[in-house]
């Protein structure tokens, strides 16, 4: 996924969609390797938004996905510091 994103970062998502069913890279490891979770849903949340704005660059769309997840992470960071505070454990003596 990242050398396709990589290859069509400067075309159109329209571009992007088409040449997802291409036939092998020349990478015999990269294509031997099952895609991990998150790369499945990077590549899943990238398609989704070329698909709701094919003529835009999928630069465009990696862009908006990687702000959408960076506000995903910094609200899990956020409870994560609200878990760890001591003020809101219910031990202690």
């Amino acid at each position: 996924m990242m050398q396709k994103t990589t290859n069509n970062a400067n075309g159109i998502c329209i571009d992007y969609l088409n040449s997802e069913h291409e036939d092998y890279s020349g990478d015999k490891m990269s294509e031997s390797r099952p895609p991990d979770e998150v790369t499945k849903g990077l590549s899943k949340a990238i398609r989704d938004e070329c698909q709701k704005h094919p003529k835009e660059r999928v630069g465009k769309a990696v862009t908006n996905v990687k702000t959408a997840y960076a506000h995903e992470l910094a609200q899990i960071i956020k409870k994560m510091k609200i878990n760890d505070d001591p003020i809101n454990t219910n031990g202690g003596s």
